[in-house]
């Protein structure tokens, strides 16, 4: 299988809940699949773990640094500070595959220095299914 360039890795965000745009002046995008295990283990099992062959919670994770720039940073602090909790996003994973959902932002911060451009952090958790295509 051939390799990817890091930079196909991008996290989309769509203000209208429809139209995806990346989100602009990225340094860094990465994706965490979690998955809480059910825990079964009881007295019989003689001090041994044991998993039920099910997943108990699944989600994703986003997370994005980078140089703020206005065609989408003033959309993403709007979204991170309005009364709506759940916010359309899209991870293309290089041509592997691309996520959609609803994702919350658990926290979006800004950052300015005197002599350097204005940064910021992101993070998501998903809520419901999320869309593989």
């Amino acid at each position: 299988m051939a390799a990817e360039a890091g930079r196909d890795l991008r996290i989309e965000y769509a203000s209208d809940g429809t139209t995806f745009a990346v989100v602009a002046g990225a340094r860094t995008d990465s994706l965490t699949f979690n998955n809480e295990a059910i825990d079964i283990t009881d007295k019989d099992d003689a001090g041994v773990r044991t998993y039920l062959d099910d997943i108990g919670v699944k989600s994703m994770s986003l997370s994005c640094t980078g140089v703020a720039t206005a065609s989408t940073f003033s959309a993403l602090a709007a979204a991170a500070g309005s009364d709506s909790a759940l916010h359309a996003f899209r991870v293309a994973f290089g041509s592997f595959a691309t996520y959609t959902g609803s994702f919350f932002i658990t926290s979006f911060e800004a950052t300015g220095e005197q002599a350097d451009t204005i940064t910021f952090t992101m993070s998501l958790e998903s809520s419901g299914a999320i869309t593989v295509s």
